[in-house]
This record gives structure tokens, C-alpha cells and sequence, in this order.
């Protein structure tokens, strides 16, 4: 399918002298019987589900780069998942396709921590960073005949869903202020931000800090202290505002006494 992306990928396989193609429906025959004589497909970022047809083509079948502990998080948005659910390290897999939704076998893993104020982007670039030598890796020990891999358990599956932008948004009644820092921090640029409502308008939130010193109240207030703000209550205490913008892209001016929905 068409993606922002498509103009970097083909700049790649250029630069590697491969061709690219763009296809409109990877499950279509004709599209499978194109790939009569492959050895092995891999799939990375690839959201379409790929019919028993397609995952058998290749000679030694499909794998998949999957960027989540499995099976604990399989599905979509597994890194901002992750992070959201306040995880201390995150993983990535390398899997065999088969007919279920990230249940085949791992082939190759691999662990890294999340620190305390790392963002989306920087457990993307870990994972883009990890992920070429579980490949080779995966691709080497297939050409000895280890084809086999780790199989899950399916009594500790579990599936997360893909998500969007309405899913950003920041509860303040219910949220408390780790949970605030988390959701923020996991859908920050690259992404497009978290985001409240301030005056019947939405407000994007790209990053925010917990104080020292714990400010409550109701939550959804904006408080200023001592020239300092603008402070947001949280179900338990307030966060610091440090990254936030209009839709236009302004910076717009949270008086004490206003209310964040």
C-alpha cells in the first residue's frame, strides 16, 4: 500500500540494486504465483494480513520482524504499548508467519532497557538498530537447515490492539501523573502527541515532567507556582507542561484556574 515512507524504501533499494514493488493486494494469485521460486519472504512495518497462499510461496516460508515481547504483546503498536504499560525493558522478535496474528515460533530475540525519560523515538532506533543482525542471524541459520524456533505459550498470549490518534487522549480524572508521563512519552514526535482540550480546542502534548515536590488538587486544574507553569492536577498530583501546542502548532497561554478536559 501507499505509505509516506514508500520514497525512503525505494531510495534503499536503489542503492542496493534491488527493484521495488508496489503491489495493491499482496494476497491476490496473481501477486503468489509471482513469487514462485522465492526462497524466503520477510515482512517489517507490514500491517495486511497474509493469507496461508501467500506465507507458503517461498520455498522456506515468511518470517516477520515484530517489534514486542511475544507472546505478551502481540498485535499492533507493540513499542508504544510497552511503554505505556510502564514496562522496564522492551524486546523485539523475529517470527515465522502462520495463519494466526503473531503466534508463530520465534526465531531470534532481543531484549533492551527503557529508561526513565526515553521517548517512542528512541525505542524505535533501538529496535531499528537491533533488528538487521537478528535477521542475518535468523537468514544464516536457516541456510545450515535450523529452521526451528521457540514455540509460545499460548496461556501467556495476549494481544494489544493498533492504535490511533483518539487514543492519545489524557485523562486527567483517572490518569495519575506516572500514567500521564508514560502515555506522553510513548506518542510524542514522531507520533502525533497525546492531547487534552483547552477552551473547546484541542491541545497537543509532546512532553511533560512530574515536580519534586507534589501539587494536588481537582484534576484537569492548571496551576502556576512561584512564576513557574503551567502545572496540570493528575488523579494523584500534577505534571509540568513542557511540549505543548495548538493544532496550528501555537503555544497558547494556560492561566491559572483553567480547565483541561
Amino acid at each position: 500500500p501507499e505509505r509516506t515512507s514508500n520514497a525512503e524504501i525505494v531510495a534503499a533499494c536503489a542503492a542496493a540494486g534491488l527493484a521495488p514493488h508496489a503491489v495493491a493486494d499482496v494476497n491476490a494469485p496473481a501477486f503468489v504465483a509471482s513469487l514462485a521460486g522465492a526462497r524466503l519472504a520477510i515482512i517489517g512495518g507490514y500491517s495486511t494480513i497474509f493469507g496461508a497462499p501467500l506465507i507458503a510461496a517461498p520455498a522456506l516460508g515468511t518470517i516477520n520482524l515484530h517489534a514486542g515481547r511475544l507472546p505478551q504483546y502481540r498485535g499492533g503498536s507493540p513499542l508504544n504499548w510497552q511503554m505505556i504499560n510502564g514496562e522496564k525493558s522492551a524486546a523485539i522478535s523475529v517470527i515465522r508467519v502462520d495463519a494466526g496474528i503473531d503466534t508463530g515460533d520465534v526465531l531470534a530475540e532481543a531484549e533492551f532497557p527503557i529508561r526513565p525519560r526515553d521517548t517512542i523515538a528512541d525505542l524505535h532506533e533501538r529496535a531499528n538498530a537491533l533488528f538487521p543482525a537478528l535477521v542475518v542471524d535468523v537468514i544464516s541459520r536457516f541456510a545450515r537447515g535450523e529452521t526451528v524456533g521457540r514455540a509460545q505459550d499460548p496461556a501467556l498470549g495476549r494481544y494489544w490492539h493498533q492504535r490511533n490518534d483518539a487514543d492519545g487522549r489524557i485523562d486527567w480524572q483517572r490518569m495519575t501523573a506516572a500514567q500521564v508521563d508514560a502515555l506522553v512519552r510513548a506518542v510524542t514526535r514522531p507520533y502525533h502527541g497525546a492531547h487534552t482540550t483547552h477552551a473547546g480546542s484541542k491541545l497537543r502534548v509532546f512532553a511533560v515532567e512530574i515536580p519534586p515536590v507534589a501539587i494536588h488538587g481537582v484534576p484537569g486544574r492548571v496551576v502556576h507556582l512561584q512564576r513557574t507553569g503551567p502545572y496540570v492536577v493528575c488523579a494523584d498530583q500534577a505534571v509540568l507542561l513542557i511540549d505543548f501546542a495548538t493544532e496550528d502548532g501555537a503555544r497558547p497561554r494556560l492561566p491559572t484556574g483553567a480547565c483541561l478536559a
